[in-house]
């Protein structure tokens, strides 16, 4: 694949750790581009290699690209690109693989923004990093995590959610501290793969409160001036957004069964965590969300299946 024009930034760790906030506060800078829209909360998540690449594969001769990327060139996510079909087209039949087409989009997105970088910030993305990184040798990876207690309150609420009643509710959390312990370790491990130059860590209260000592190491990295960091675009999206939901915090008996389950994770090996993981993603329908497709009218939102299930 040719080389990247601009630096691709990619925004990794687990739904509701804080990814929205990191990847909206990257594209509020001079010189890096972003896909984004209000109704997304800011940065759109592209789910292009954990989602759209599999559905590509086997990238076909030059001839039959154009068909071979017509999912995500239908997706709501190339629609805000504000590129016409036509040229997307263009660009899959001059790419020599799914990684090259989405950089391709994303350096005219770049270009057209007259930036030197761009974002981009999916959390099914996470856990291929090493895959993206492998195909994007110039890409930089910002890994948000978050503490037990604020990423557990966030997770059992959002999107206007309510936990349901024990014993339930203990399943949920048990799941949902397994599953922030093994990100967290795959992050750390990525960064040691990759090295300390390509992937920086961040966590979500540091990233909150002082957002410029803690993204200045990934925008000097990017060539790009730290100085003062202009504030995100977009409102937060957080789970907690009317009077009613900021009042719901987690009880006694959701704090005792976090400790309980985050310290039973810990002990855990990583394999272990990661063969619950695979026997976990293997039982979700292989379909892509429905936010991926742009809404049809009245406001209905049409369902799609890939060419081949999703690993």
């Amino acid at each position: 694949m040719s080389a990247a024009r601009a630096i691709p930034i990619f925004v990794l760790g687990l739904q509701r750790s804080g990814t929205t906030l990191a990847a909206n506060l990257l594209a509020a800078q001079p010189g890096i581009a972003a896909v984004a829209a209000d109704h997304h909360h800011g940065v759109h998540e592209s789910v292009f290699f954990s989602h759209f690449a599999p559905s590509m594969e086997p990238w076909p001769a030059a001839g039959w690209r154009a068909d071979a990327a017509g999912d995500f060139l239908a997706s709501e996510y190339y629609r805000l690109t504000g590129l016409r079909r036509s040229w997307g087209e263009d660009a899959a039949k001059a790419s020599a693989s799914p990684a090259e087409l989405f950089c391709r989009v994303m350096d005219a997105v770049a270009l057209r923004e007259g930036a030197t970088a761009w974002v981009e910030k999916s959390p099914h993305h996470t856990l291929l990093a090493e895959t993206i990184a492998k195909a994007l040798p110039t890409a930089l990876f910002l890994c948000v995590s978050r503490r037990i207690p604020g990423f557990l309150r966030s997770r059992l609420w959002s999107y206007g959610r309510s936990p349901p009643p024990y014993p339930r509710r203990a399943v949920l959390i048990g799941r949902a501290c397994a599953s922030n312990v093994f990100h967290e370790r795959y992050m750390r491990r990525l960064r040691r793969q990759l090295g300390a130059q390509r992937v920086f860590a961040v966590d979500f209260d540091s990233l909150r409160a002082r957002p410029g000592p803690a993204l200045e190491p990934l925008l000097a990295a990017a060539g790009l001036e730290a100085g003062a960091l202009q504030p995100p675009e977009y409102a937060p999206n957080s789970s907690f957004s009317s009077q009613s939901q900021r009042r719901q915090a987690l009880t006694v008996a959701d704090l005792a069964a976090a400790r309980v389950s985050e310290t039973m994770a810990r002990a855990v090996p990583q394999v272990l965590l990661s063969a619950m993981q695979r026997r976990i993603a293997r039982r979700r329908p292989p379909v892509f969300p429905a936010w991926v497709w742009p809404a049809a009218a009245g406001g209905s939102v049409r369902g799609h299946l890939p060419r081949k299930p999703l690993k």
